[in-house]
């Protein structure tokens, strides 16, 4: 028997309908308002607002709405206020009823130029106590990276702005009087323009796998233990990875409490300035360095080091003999072949860019005390483990946060809003790392890290029987 029209006029009144009845109980919003406490940042904001004038918006509530916006990857604040009234999770979650009026989106993004960078900071931080506390977070292994995201402007609009910032600048040189002299800075202004979009000054370019990019970096510390996020440090796309590792570990450091006992990270990392600090803090350093050979010719790694007789020995078979120098308070030592060696032999292309001179190979000896320091910290093996543990930490993080959370595109012009963007992105990610986590007992917590425990010592295993018979096989 075939059922009554569905009915489309809509009653006149509900009785009995409630949010909180409506919101099942294992519900993930549910469960996230019972672990954070979004009401910390009232007492943090409360100077930012007068006595008098116009009720603001719960600043509880605004930030729950950040929150959303990247735990949902909603497209826009507009967007968002507009899926509002639609979701009930939503409405509860923020402590509306189904016919209370919802504030404007412009309320968001006010409240975010005013509050500034320190109040996310403090979100950050208060997640990452939370994760502390459930037990997340190991502190002593850590694993750094970077990934570029494209800024809210058009690259192809970059290269006119150049071209106006020289036209103006040679103008003003031509107005400048003869006799009046040039100093350093207009000097050096003329010579390197700053190449900055009118859209968004903030951003610069980058360059990632061959890949040229206008925005910003973002630099992350994970922990080794869960993949918790402890520290995110966000710059412009031109800044070098090697130079942001120290303030990386310093700020992982203080947020977690916790002493480093291993830094894992790539060759970009890979630096002398690194090593000596790692060094200095008597941590291990998990970090290939880096190698300078380019357009074909050979490396540092490619001369052989007679430590007996103090001398390089090239591919070529030829002696590099040692001449001392000093360059910039530091001492280098200058090796260098014989001009008639290097004049017949048939790798000379690769070995040197002029003709007035043999090969020469200019080493720092901080540099190679630094880095055979570096390359002994940990057995083989176990650098092996850590770097494809990284690959699995670090690189996954981005991963995660690109799929789930809109990572690569910025959302907002501006470098402090590029770090808010990246501060929330990353206190989401860790949300859901509580909450994946915090679903299983401590019982199941323990028997996952023996397992964890049991599996490694199996890979060490397998890695020494693989490496004791490849030595059989050769012998």
């Amino acid at each position: 028997m075939m059922g009554k029209s569905q009915k489309t006029e809509p009653k006149l009144f509900y009785h009995g309908i409630s949010l909180e009845r409506r919101i099942p109980a294992d519900h993930p919003l549910r469960r996230i308002n019972k672990l954070i406490d979004f009401s910390f940042v009232r007492c943090q904001v409360e100077q930012l607002y007068g006595l008098n004038g116009n009720v603001s918006v719960d600043p509880t509530v605004i930030l729950k709405l950040m929150f959303l916006l990247f735990y949902e990857d909603v497209k826009s604040e507009r967007a968002l206020m507009e899926q509002l009234p639609l979701r009930m999770d939503w409405l509860w979650f923020c402590g509306y009823d189904l016919d209370e009026a919802t504030p404007n989106h412009s309320v968001i993004s006010k409240a975010r130029r005013r509050w500034g960078q320190e109040v996310f900071d403090g979100f950050f931080n208060t997640v990452l106590l939370r994760c502390i506390e459930a037990g997340l977070v190991d502190g002593q292994t850590i694993h750094i990276d970077s990934s570029m995201i494209a800024a809210d402007a058009d690259k192809s609009k970059l290269q006119a702005h150049v071209r106006l910032v020289v036209s103006r600048m040679s103008q003003r040189l031509d107005e400048q009087p003869v006799d009046e002299p040039e100093d350093k800075e207009t000097r050096w202004r003329r010579q390197h323009p700053v190449v900055e979009s009118p859209t968004d000054p903030d951003a610069r370019l980058g360059r990632k796998k061959g890949e040229s990019v206008l925005g910003y970096k973002d630099h992350r510390v994970i922990d080794d233990r869960c993949g918790i996020v402890t520290s995110t440090i966000t710059t412009p796309a031109n800044v070098n990875d090697s130079l942001v590792m120290r303030e990386a570990v310093q700020e992982h450091q203080a947020n977690t409490g916790s002493r480093v006992k291993t830094v894992v990270a790539d060759k970009g990392y890979g630096v002398m300035e690194n090593y000596r600090y790692l060094k200095e803090i008597n941590a291990s350093s998990c970090i290939p360095h880096q190698t300078y050979s380019k357009g074909g010719r050979f490396s540092y790694e490619d001369f052989c080091y007679d430590r007996k007789n103090d001398r390089y020995i090239c591919p070529a078979g030829e002696v590099l003999s040692r001449v001392s120098t000093k360059r910039d308070n530091r001492q280098v030592t200058e090796y260098r072949c014989e001009l008639s060696a290097c004049w017949r032999c048939q790798l000379r292309d690769r070995y040197t860019e002029g003709e007035a001179m043999g090969r020469t190979l200019k080493v720092s000896a901080d540099a190679v005390y630094y880095v055979e320091w570096a390359d002994r910290c940990l057995s083989r093996y176990e650098r092996r483990r850590l770097l494809d543990r990284r690959r699995q930490k670090a690189e996954g993080s981005f991963a995660d946060a690109t799929n789930n959370h809109g990572f690569k595109q910025a959302r907002w012009r501006g470098l402090m809003k590029m770090r808010i963007q990246n501060l929330l992105i990353a206190a989401v990610q860790n949300i859901r790392k509580l909450l994946h986590y915090t679903g299983r007992s401590s019982t199941n917590l323990a028997a996952s890290a023996v397992r964890a425990a049991v599996q490694t010592a199996l890979s060490l295993q397998n890695l020494l029987i693989t490496g004791w018979s490849c030595r059989l096989n050769l012998s």
